[in-house]
């Protein structure tokens, strides 16, 4: 048998490469090692401070990531979608700190949803955040409303307060509220907005306890409503032109301007030029009312009116004629009456009045300033019985003003020692001031 040395050769070299090759490999497996961890530490610094927000760049791990044993809990691409999340409940809270003998700092972190829980690689320092995460800012500071007072919470089951705004922090907790009344009103003393959602929180304290305190959405308040002042100038949507007429065609007195209200017109009925007045108003009496409340003294409505312009077809910006006849009983020498605050000495405006007018007297309550003779009269007149309580000229109810920055209402009752000392030297047939002490409702 011949033997082949040359190819025996070749035969022997493989086998010792591959018996070397081998070895390596079986070495190599043997040398790999894992990092230890040299700390692991609970965080203790102000854990608002400890907001995060996962960049995607690290996996969440159940240990360190370079621990022996360390298994991943999500993913790169599960954080990239919390970090760029437009969701609160998606930010994490760090609490725990560790480093391994690499110098890698491992931090331990929780979602505020609460769905994940585990270590992300932090970078290379225990003092700030980086790798995986970032400090997040979980709310933007906000401008205060134009207005601060006066709120209400709409509904406080579904909007209450809370410590912090909702999902803003982890584990958000709801306000103490057991001091809180239905109707109390609050000052809002913070704005601020959701960094990922944009929506709108106040901080609130409330005016009638200032323990029940804390964030609320901006669309659980409710602003105070404040009443539109009612007009005072006559113009073509607001107002009807009275025109007094006698018996000869003349005009009595001065034309009335009944300024219409709000108030006077039925729901959802608009005040506007050319509207009738007996399709808007509540109460479709109220134009004769006026009628007969503004008759120039002396005088009463006639029972006859023009029959081509009945009181039906009246409308907004126009003007009537309203046929009087004189009161058989009015006397020589009447004397007609204005009105005047005590304490400022000016009249007192119609205006500042409930319904835009000056007392309605009969005419017997009108007969007590007149007198056949144009004699100086005599203080005890304002003793009369008209001026006592229960009586047209003892108050004078006023409407709701806005002077000021605020909204009151004035009314008056009458000063019978100023009138008294006004009137010394008036007669019969001058105008007499009454006074009236105001005050404020």
């Amino acid at each position: 048998m011949k033997f082949d040395a040359k190819k025996s050769l070749y035969v022997g070299i493989a086998a010792l490469s591959l018996v070397a090759a081998t070895g390596a490999a079986t070495t190599n497996a043997s040398a790999k090692s894992y990092a230890t961890a040299t700390s692991n530490a609970q965080l203790s610094s102000d854990p608002t401070t400890r907001n995060v927000t996962t960049t995607g760049t690290s996996a969440l791990y159940t240990k360190a990531g370079t621990l022996r044993g360390a298994r991943v809990i999500a993913g790169k691409a599960t954080l990239s979608a919390y970090g760029s999340s437009n969701s609160s409940q998606q930010y994490f809270r760090a609490y725990r700190v560790a480093t391994t003998n690499r110098g890698s700092v491992y931090y331990k972190v929780v979602s505020f949803n609460g769905n994940l829980r585990g270590w992300i690689y932090g970078g290379k320092s225990t003092t700030s955040f980086g790798g995986g995460i970032a400090s997040a800012n979980t709310m933007t500071n906000a401008s205060l409303p134009t207005t601060t007072t006066g709120y209400t919470l709409t509904n406080p089951a579904k909007n209450g307060l809370w410590v912090n705004p909702k999902w803003s922090q982890y584990k958000a907790q709801q306000a103490d509220m057991s001091g809180y009344k239905s109707g109390d009103t609050f000052t809002v003393i913070g704005a601020a907005t959701k960094t990922r959602e944009g929506w709108l929180y106040y901080q609130v304290r409330d005016d009638n306890n200032a323990s029940v305190t804390g964030w609320v959405f901006a669309g659980g308040l409710t602003a105070k409503t404040t009443p539109t002042p009612n007009p005072t100038t006559p113009t073509k949507d607001n107002s009807v032109q009275i025109n007094y007429i006698n018996a000869s065609g003349q005009q009595v007195g001065s034309a009335y301007n009944w300024i219409i209200q709000q108030s006077d017109l039925m729901s959802g009925a608009k005040l506007v030029n050319g509207a009738k007045l007996n399709e808007i108003l509540a109460n479709s009496s109220e134009l004769q009312t006026v009628i007969n409340k503004n008759v120039p003294t002396g005088y009463t409505v006639s029972g006859t009116q023009d029959p081509s312009h009945p009181l039906a077809n009246t409308t907004v910006g126009s003007s009537i004629a309203v046929y009087v006849t004189a009161t058989p009983t009015v006397q020589q020498y009447a004397s007609k009456l204005s009105y005047y605050d005590a304490k400022t000495g000016n009249q007192i405006p119609t205006n500042y009045l409930k319904d835009n007018t000056y007392p309605q007297l009969t005419t017997a309550q009108q007969a007590i300033f007149s007198s056949p003779t144009q004699t100086t009269i005599n203080a005890s007149l304002f003793d009369n019985a008209i001026f006592q309580a229960g009586n047209p000229l003892y108050s004078l109810a006023g409407s709701p003003q806005y002077a000021g920055g605020n909204y009151f209402t004035p009314a008056y009752t009458f000063d019978a020692a100023r009138t008294k000392t006004e009137n010394a030297n008036a007669k019969y047939g001058d105008t007499i001031k009454l006074f009236y002490d105001e005050f404020n409702m």
